[in-house]
Order: structure tokens, then C-alpha cells, then sequence
């Protein structure tokens, strides 16, 4: 298989994984955009909501009315940074819950996923996603 047909491939599962998760998201009634606010702060990192908007492609408005609404509820706080002026996002307990019970099943969907595939294939799969981006980010960079 030539590599222009390889990456018609890779580029149709990727766009086809985004909306599973639109599709998983819209059955939820939720947006996308809210599903992957939750994935990131469920991560138990500590972000920034311009780090969010960088690493998640969330635009700026949309991310900060989704936190809003989340602060609103009880689900997440703001925290202020030494000596900065930008604030960090994160769960409250109950935060916690609401992100467990929304993403709950999405894991386990996304875990029995994975468990189709072997060991080799699984670690395959990630290192292979994440060499390609790096590849390409360097490529788009050189322009």
C-alpha cells in the first residue's frame, strides 16, 4: 500500500474516532466539546483553561462557558497561580462525581476497545499515533 493511500486511511479513522465521540456525546446530551472538557479535567492534572484550549482544541468561548457552567454547579473551581494572573481549573469532590458518572461508561467502552486488540497491537497503536504527530507537527511547522 503506497503511503498517500495509508494516509487516506489514518486520516478517515481519526475524523471517524472524533465522531464516535460526538455521536457517544450527542446520546448523553452533551456536547463534544463538554465530553472533552470533563476527559481533561478528569485527568487529575492541573490546567489552565488556555492549556485546556491548546491541548483539547476547544475554542476559548466555548471552554469558558463550559467551565462557567461547571463552577455554576459546584463542579470545579478556580485557582490562582503565584505571582499570575491566569487562574487553574479543577474538580471539587462533586465535580468528581458528575465527571465519573458522565465518563464512566465511556471508558469502559473505550477500555473493551483496546482489549480487542493484543498487548503488541495496543502499544503499536499509541506509539505509532503519537510518532506520526510528532512527525507531522514538524512538518506543518516547516511549512
Amino acid at each position: 500500500m503506497h503511503i498517500r493511500q495509508q494516509m487516506e486511511q489514518l486520516c478517515a479513522c481519526f475524523c471517524r474516532q472524533e465522531e464516535l465521540y460526538r455521536e457517544w456525546a450527542k446520546a448523553h446530551s452533551m456536547s463534544y466539546n463538554e465530553v472533552m472538557t470533563l476527559y481533561a479535567l478528569d485527568l487529575g492534572r492541573s490546567y489552565t483553561q488556555k492549556q485546556i484550549c491548546e491541548e483539547w482544541l476547544i475554542p476559548k468561548q466555548t471552554l469558558n462557558t463550559i467551565v462557567k457552567d461547571l463552577e455554576r454547579k459546584g463542579c470545579v473551581c478556580m485557582e490562582s497561580l503565584p505571582g499570575k494572573r491566569e487562574k487553574t481549573v479543577r474538580f471539587t469532590e462533586r465535580g468528581h462525581a458528575y465527571a465519573g458518572g458522565h465518563l464512566r461508561e465511556l471508558y469502559q467502552m473505550e477500555e473493551r476497545a483496546m482489549a480487542a486488540l493484543d498487548g503488541d497491537m495496543r502499544r503499536a497503536v499509541v506509539e505509532g499515533a503519537q510518532r506520526f504527530t510528532e512527525a507531522f507537527a514538524q512538518e506543518v511547522r516547516r511549512g
